[in-house]
């Protein structure tokens, strides 16, 4: 087969990718997981709270990135009404339950169609706002990953990674080397420097606080008692390997590392002889369930929106 063939094959592959792994993960952790135990799990959860909480966070999760964004964008000089960008945000998390870089591509298509930000200015607005999320959730996952359980060691090694990535990262904002610089698409990464990239971590960490409390309250309602200090340690390196683009909205990889941060917290009801089992299977009932609740709600807030960022947008 010609080089040219092999092409749409092989990026028919890369998209395919993260659902295969995804799929995957999630078979070998249902294949080592007693099921009666998960679906009971699932039963004894107070499903109507958690739904209307659920509700809640992801709604104050939509205001809290909205600010985060519209202040990245006030920095550029692009001043965006607060309530516009809201529901603009909102209506893109129709397209975020399929690809969450497709929802982000539908934040530029907005810069550039009504602000008139040109396209690979407005790309690489985005690109910076993408980087400080993943950063962000990196550098506090690295207190997290480095307290990691001796079957995740693999993880031990991520405050490295995020320290060696950090220097490099702040060397290149520093030297500005000029084949970089020039590039329209990563101009807006050196226009902030160094003082733009801290306050971008800033004005991102309401939205994190907001996820840290969702997921908090979230792991209490399936009995499994993190305390406060361990929540803050696992949690942003749960929403970290959430993050890569090896799991799907959430599902794959993510349960596993789930199952090893917060197992040992889950409650174990009186008379079940497989304590293991029903921690186990307590923590997936609580990833599967977030995850799951997450993207229905997702797609009911952005119908609800859907209407009003069509009337911002034209």
């Amino acid at each position: 087969m010609s080089t040219a063939g092999r092409r749409p094959l092989l990026a028919l592959a890369q998209r395919l990718a993260p659902y295969a792994i995804a799929l995957l993960a999630i078979g070998w952790v249902l294949r080592s997981t007693d099921r009666v135990a998960l679906l009971k799990a699932l039963e004894h959860a107070p499903i109507l709270p958690f739904v209307l909480v659920s509700a809640v966070m992801l709604v104050c999760n939509c205001a809290a990135d909205t600010f985060a964004m519209r202040s990245v964008f006030g920095w550029f000089d692009c001043h965006v009404p607060y309530w516009d960008l809201f529901f603009v945000r909102a209506s893109t998390y129709l397209l975020a339950v399929v690809n969450y870089h497709v929802g982000q591509a539908a934040i530029v298509g907005y810069l550039y169609k009504v602000r008139k930000v040109p396209f690979l200015r407005a790309t690489g607005w985005i690109l910076f706002i993408i980087g400080i999320n993943v950063g962000t959730l990196f550098l506090l996952a690295s207190a997290g990953a480095a307290r990691a359980p001796s079957d995740l060691k693999l993880l031990r090694m991520v405050p490295l990674a995020c320290g060696i990535g950090v220097v490099t990262y702040a060397g290149l904002l520093t030297l500005k080397p000029a084949p970089l610089a020039r590039i329209g698409l990563f101009a807006p990464l050196f226009e902030m420097g160094i003082p733009g990239h801290i306050k971008g971590v800033l004005v991102r960490l309401p939205h994190v606080a907001v996820l840290l409390t969702w997921h908090f309250v979230s792991l209490r309602m399936f009995k499994v008692a993190v305390p406060w200090q361990a929540a803050l340690l696992y949690l942003p390196a749960y929403f970290a390997v959430s993050s890569l683009p090896i799991n799907v909205n959430g599902l794959g990889v993510a349960q596993l590392v789930a199952v090893a941060f917060f197992a040992r917290f889950a409650e174990v009801p009186a008379g079940v002889t497989d304590v293991a089992g029903a921690q186990r299977a307590a923590v997936l009932a609580y990833s599967f369930a977030t995850s799951g609740v997450s993207i229905l709600l997702q797609v009911v807030l952005g119908f609800a929106s859907l209407r009003r960022a069509a009337r911002v947008a034209t």
